[in-house]
Protein backbone atom coordinates (compact mmCIF):
# COMPACT_ATOMS: atom_id res chain seq x y z
CA UNK A 1 0.00 0.00 0.00
CA UNK A 2 1.41 3.32 -1.03
CA UNK A 3 1.07 6.87 0.20
CA UNK A 4 -0.07 9.34 -2.37
CA UNK A 5 -1.84 12.24 -0.06
CA UNK A 6 -1.31 13.41 3.47
CA UNK A 7 -4.83 14.39 4.72
CA UNK A 8 -3.32 15.16 8.05
CA UNK A 9 -1.55 14.35 10.78
CA UNK A 10 -3.04 10.83 11.34
CA UNK A 11 -4.11 10.10 8.09
CA UNK A 12 -2.69 9.40 4.53
CA UNK A 13 -4.62 8.52 1.09
CA UNK A 14 -3.14 5.11 -0.09
CA UNK A 15 -3.32 2.87 -3.40
CA UNK A 16 -3.56 -0.78 -2.55
CA UNK A 17 -1.49 -3.51 -4.71
CA UNK A 18 -5.46 -3.33 -6.58
CA UNK A 19 -5.23 -0.03 -7.93
CA UNK A 20 -8.06 0.76 -5.12
CA UNK A 21 -7.69 4.43 -3.21
CA UNK A 22 -7.48 3.46 0.61
CA UNK A 23 -7.39 6.04 3.88
CA UNK A 24 -5.09 4.80 6.48
CA UNK A 25 -5.87 6.11 9.49
CA UNK A 26 -2.98 5.93 12.56
CA UNK A 27 -0.81 8.42 15.03
CA UNK A 28 2.02 10.32 12.82
CA UNK A 29 1.59 8.68 9.41
CA UNK A 30 1.92 11.82 7.71
CA UNK A 31 5.65 11.87 8.54
CA UNK A 32 6.11 8.61 6.38
CA UNK A 33 7.41 10.34 2.69
CA UNK A 34 5.51 10.48 -0.31
CA UNK A 35 5.23 7.64 -2.65
CA UNK A 36 6.39 5.49 0.33
CA UNK A 37 5.06 1.18 0.68
CA UNK A 38 3.16 1.81 4.49
CA UNK A 39 4.39 -0.35 7.10
CA UNK A 40 0.81 -1.71 8.05
CA UNK A 41 2.22 -2.39 11.31
CA UNK A 42 1.58 1.42 12.21
CA UNK A 43 -2.24 1.12 10.49
CA UNK A 44 -5.14 0.92 13.48
CA UNK A 45 -7.63 1.45 10.80
CA UNK A 46 -8.15 1.70 6.79
CA UNK A 47 -11.54 2.98 4.87
CA UNK A 48 -12.21 2.16 0.96
CA UNK A 49 -14.66 3.51 -0.92
CA UNK A 50 -14.96 6.95 0.81
CA UNK A 51 -15.83 9.90 -1.52
CA UNK A 52 -14.31 12.87 -2.31
CA UNK A 53 -16.44 14.95 -0.38
CA UNK A 54 -16.02 13.23 3.27
CA UNK A 55 -11.92 12.55 2.44
CA UNK A 56 -12.12 16.32 2.62
CA UNK A 57 -13.69 16.30 5.97
CA UNK A 58 -10.94 14.11 7.31
CA UNK A 59 -8.73 17.01 7.32
CA UNK A 60 -10.28 18.99 10.36
CA UNK A 61 -11.34 15.37 12.45
CA UNK A 62 -8.65 14.26 15.39
CA UNK A 63 -7.97 10.75 15.18
CA UNK A 64 -9.84 9.96 18.24
CA UNK A 65 -13.16 10.71 16.51
CA UNK A 66 -12.96 8.12 14.07
CA UNK A 67 -11.17 5.72 15.91
CA UNK A 68 -14.64 5.96 18.13
CA UNK A 69 -16.88 6.31 14.96
CA UNK A 70 -15.09 2.91 14.04
CA UNK A 71 -15.94 1.35 17.17
CA UNK A 72 -19.61 2.16 16.69
CA UNK A 73 -19.76 1.19 13.48
CA UNK A 74 -18.66 -2.00 14.08
CA UNK A 75 -20.92 -2.52 16.80
CA UNK A 76 -22.97 -1.50 14.71
CA UNK A 77 -22.01 -3.82 11.60
CA UNK A 78 -22.27 -6.78 13.68
CA UNK A 79 -26.16 -6.41 15.37
CA UNK A 80 -28.48 -4.59 12.92
CA UNK A 81 -29.84 -6.41 9.54
CA UNK A 82 -28.43 -3.85 6.72
CA UNK A 83 -25.31 -2.59 5.43
CA UNK A 84 -23.69 0.78 5.41
CA UNK A 85 -22.50 3.34 2.92
CA UNK A 86 -18.58 3.66 3.63
CA UNK A 87 -18.79 6.62 4.08
CA UNK A 88 -20.88 6.10 7.35
CA UNK A 89 -17.34 6.12 10.00
CA UNK A 90 -16.40 10.06 8.94
CA UNK A 91 -20.29 11.06 8.76
CA UNK A 92 -20.19 9.70 12.54
CA UNK A 93 -16.98 11.09 13.93
CA UNK A 94 -18.26 14.86 12.08
CA UNK A 95 -21.41 13.97 14.32
CA UNK A 96 -19.45 13.40 17.32
CA UNK A 97 -17.35 15.93 17.20
CA UNK A 98 -19.44 18.62 16.36
CA UNK A 99 -22.02 17.40 19.50
CA UNK A 100 -18.60 17.55 21.86
CA UNK A 101 -18.12 20.88 20.28
CA UNK A 102 -21.69 22.39 21.22
CA UNK A 103 -21.02 20.82 24.67
CA UNK A 104 -17.75 22.56 25.13
CA UNK A 105 -19.27 26.01 24.09
CA UNK A 106 -22.25 25.40 26.49
CA UNK A 107 -24.70 24.69 23.76
CA UNK A 108 -27.34 22.58 25.31
CA UNK A 109 -29.73 21.72 22.58
CA UNK A 110 -33.22 19.41 22.94
CA UNK A 111 -33.84 16.04 20.96
CA UNK A 112 -37.67 16.66 19.77
CA UNK A 113 -37.15 13.22 17.44
CA UNK A 114 -35.89 11.32 20.44
CA UNK A 115 -39.10 9.34 22.00
CA UNK A 116 -40.05 8.18 18.03
CA UNK A 117 -36.27 7.30 17.07
CA UNK A 118 -36.11 5.58 20.62
CA UNK A 119 -39.47 3.47 19.93
CA UNK A 120 -39.12 3.08 15.87
CA UNK A 121 -35.66 1.73 16.50
CA UNK A 122 -34.62 0.63 19.47
CA UNK A 123 -31.29 -1.58 18.40
CA UNK A 124 -30.00 1.38 16.91
CA UNK A 125 -31.35 3.89 20.06
CA UNK A 126 -29.51 0.72 22.09
CA UNK A 127 -25.90 0.73 20.26
CA UNK A 128 -26.31 4.84 20.15
CA UNK A 129 -26.51 4.96 24.43
CA UNK A 130 -23.63 2.14 24.20
CA UNK A 131 -21.03 5.03 22.26
CA UNK A 132 -21.88 7.55 24.63
CA UNK A 133 -20.42 5.49 27.23
CA UNK A 134 -17.67 4.67 24.29
CA UNK A 135 -16.96 8.43 23.77
CA UNK A 136 -16.69 9.33 27.74
CA UNK A 137 -13.86 6.46 27.58
CA UNK A 138 -12.09 7.41 24.48
CA UNK A 139 -12.69 11.25 24.28
CA UNK A 140 -13.28 12.21 27.69
CA UNK A 141 -16.75 14.33 27.42
CA UNK A 142 -19.56 13.21 28.61
CA UNK A 143 -22.70 14.09 26.24
CA UNK A 144 -26.25 14.11 27.18
CA UNK A 145 -28.48 11.57 27.11
CA UNK A 146 -30.34 12.95 24.77
CA UNK A 147 -27.63 13.17 21.85
CA UNK A 148 -28.30 9.12 21.90
CA UNK A 149 -30.86 9.69 19.36
CA UNK A 150 -28.32 12.01 17.14
CA UNK A 151 -25.89 9.17 16.81
CA UNK A 152 -29.04 6.65 16.15
CA UNK A 153 -29.77 9.03 13.09
CA UNK A 154 -26.50 9.20 12.04
CA UNK A 155 -26.23 5.24 11.80
CA UNK A 156 -29.98 5.12 10.56
CA UNK A 157 -29.16 8.18 7.74
CA UNK A 158 -25.40 5.97 7.42
CA UNK A 159 -27.71 2.72 5.59
CA UNK A 160 -27.73 1.84 2.04
CA UNK A 161 -31.22 2.85 0.55
CA UNK A 162 -32.25 0.61 -2.39
CA UNK A 163 -35.06 3.26 -2.99
CA UNK A 164 -32.69 6.70 -2.84
CA UNK A 165 -32.94 6.82 -6.72
CA UNK A 166 -37.10 6.63 -6.57
CA UNK A 167 -36.78 9.33 -3.88
CA UNK A 168 -34.64 11.62 -5.51
CA UNK A 169 -37.24 11.93 -8.00
CA UNK A 170 -39.80 13.31 -5.18
CA UNK A 171 -39.68 16.37 -3.31
CA UNK A 172 -38.78 18.75 -6.67
CA UNK A 173 -40.51 21.48 -5.33
CA UNK A 174 -38.43 21.46 -1.88
CA UNK A 175 -34.97 21.00 -3.74
CA UNK A 176 -36.18 23.79 -5.35
CA UNK A 177 -36.78 25.60 -2.10
CA UNK A 178 -33.28 24.50 -1.12
CA UNK A 179 -31.66 25.91 -4.06
CA UNK A 180 -33.34 29.19 -2.91
CA UNK A 181 -32.61 29.48 0.55
CA UNK A 182 -28.63 28.39 -0.54
CA UNK A 183 -28.79 31.57 -2.45
CA UNK A 184 -30.05 33.68 0.48
CA UNK A 185 -27.14 32.83 2.96
CA UNK A 186 -25.20 33.52 -0.46
CA UNK A 187 -26.36 36.28 -0.65
CA UNK A 188 -26.96 37.49 2.86
CA UNK A 189 -23.28 35.85 3.94
CA UNK A 190 -20.91 36.91 1.51
CA UNK A 191 -19.87 33.27 0.83
CA UNK A 192 -19.80 31.12 -2.45
CA UNK A 193 -21.42 27.79 -0.83
CA UNK A 194 -19.69 24.38 -2.01
CA UNK A 195 -22.55 22.31 -3.15
CA UNK A 196 -20.78 19.28 -3.15
CA UNK A 197 -18.95 19.73 -0.15
CA UNK A 198 -19.66 17.44 3.09
CA UNK A 199 -20.58 20.67 4.91
CA UNK A 200 -23.69 21.31 2.23
CA UNK A 201 -25.23 17.91 2.62
CA UNK A 202 -25.94 18.46 6.18
CA UNK A 203 -27.03 21.71 5.63
CA UNK A 204 -29.40 20.49 2.99
CA UNK A 205 -30.70 17.37 4.98
CA UNK A 206 -31.64 19.62 7.95
CA UNK A 207 -33.53 22.18 5.66
CA UNK A 208 -35.52 19.74 3.98
CA UNK A 209 -36.82 18.34 6.67
CA UNK A 210 -37.30 22.00 8.26
CA UNK A 211 -39.56 22.61 5.35
CA UNK A 212 -41.25 19.36 5.66
CA UNK A 213 -41.91 20.15 9.06
CA UNK A 214 -43.06 23.72 7.99
CA UNK A 215 -45.16 22.60 5.33
CA UNK A 216 -47.48 20.50 8.19
CA UNK A 217 -47.45 22.80 10.30
CA UNK A 218 -45.52 20.53 12.60
CA UNK A 219 -43.20 23.16 15.07
CA UNK A 220 -40.55 22.50 17.42
CA UNK A 221 -41.03 23.93 20.59
CA UNK A 222 -39.54 22.28 23.95
CA UNK A 223 -38.86 25.53 25.90
CA UNK A 224 -35.35 26.20 25.55
CA UNK A 225 -35.98 29.05 22.88
CA UNK A 226 -34.30 31.80 25.34
CA UNK A 227 -30.96 30.28 24.31
CA UNK A 228 -31.24 32.46 20.80
CA UNK A 229 -30.94 35.67 22.09
CA UNK A 230 -27.23 35.33 22.78
CA UNK A 231 -26.15 34.28 19.41
CA UNK A 232 -28.46 37.36 17.74
CA UNK A 233 -26.31 39.69 20.11
CA UNK A 234 -23.18 37.94 18.93
CA UNK A 235 -23.92 37.13 15.37
CA UNK A 236 -25.84 39.38 13.87
CA UNK A 237 -25.15 39.34 10.60
CA UNK A 238 -25.81 35.32 10.65
CA UNK A 239 -29.34 36.35 12.53
CA UNK A 240 -30.24 38.51 9.70
CA UNK A 241 -29.69 35.63 7.45
CA UNK A 242 -31.27 33.38 9.48
CA UNK A 243 -34.63 35.91 9.44
CA UNK A 244 -34.42 35.97 6.08
CA UNK A 245 -34.61 32.21 5.85
CA UNK A 246 -37.39 32.09 8.68
CA UNK A 247 -39.70 35.15 6.41
CA UNK A 248 -39.23 33.34 3.12
CA UNK A 249 -40.26 30.07 4.89
CA UNK A 250 -43.08 31.46 6.54
CA UNK A 251 -44.41 33.20 3.14
CA UNK A 252 -44.05 29.74 1.38
CA UNK A 253 -46.06 27.81 3.99
CA UNK A 254 -47.37 30.28 6.73
CA UNK A 255 -45.46 28.74 9.14
CA UNK A 256 -43.87 31.00 11.59
CA UNK A 257 -40.62 29.32 12.67
CA UNK A 258 -40.17 28.89 16.61
CA UNK A 259 -36.81 30.64 18.18
CA UNK A 260 -35.79 27.04 18.88
CA UNK A 261 -35.63 26.49 15.16
CA UNK A 262 -34.25 29.30 14.29
CA UNK A 263 -31.50 28.54 16.69
CA UNK A 264 -31.09 25.19 14.78
CA UNK A 265 -30.62 26.86 11.86
CA UNK A 266 -28.57 29.61 13.23
CA UNK A 267 -26.14 26.80 13.98
CA UNK A 268 -26.68 25.23 10.38
CA UNK A 269 -25.80 28.39 8.91
CA UNK A 270 -23.02 29.05 10.94
CA UNK A 271 -21.01 25.85 9.93
CA UNK A 272 -21.79 26.22 6.38
CA UNK A 273 -20.33 29.42 6.17
CA UNK A 274 -17.18 28.19 8.12
CA UNK A 275 -16.54 25.81 5.21
CA UNK A 276 -17.50 27.59 2.43
CA UNK A 277 -15.20 30.47 0.12
CA UNK A 278 -15.04 34.27 1.52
Amino acid sequence: MRIVKRLNNNAVLCVDDDGRQVIALGRGLSTIPLSSELDLNFVIRTFYDIEPRYIDLLRDLPIEYLAVAAQITDTARGLLPYQFSPNVEVALADHIAFAVQRIREGILLSSPLAYDIQQNYPLEYKIAQYALKLIKEEIGVLLPRNEASGIALSLINGAYDANAGEQEDTGTAHERLLRDITEIVEQSMGVKVDREGFGFARFATHILYLLKRAESHDAIETGISSAYEPFVQGNPDIAACVDRIALFIESTFHHPLTEEEKLYLFLHVNRICTRSDT
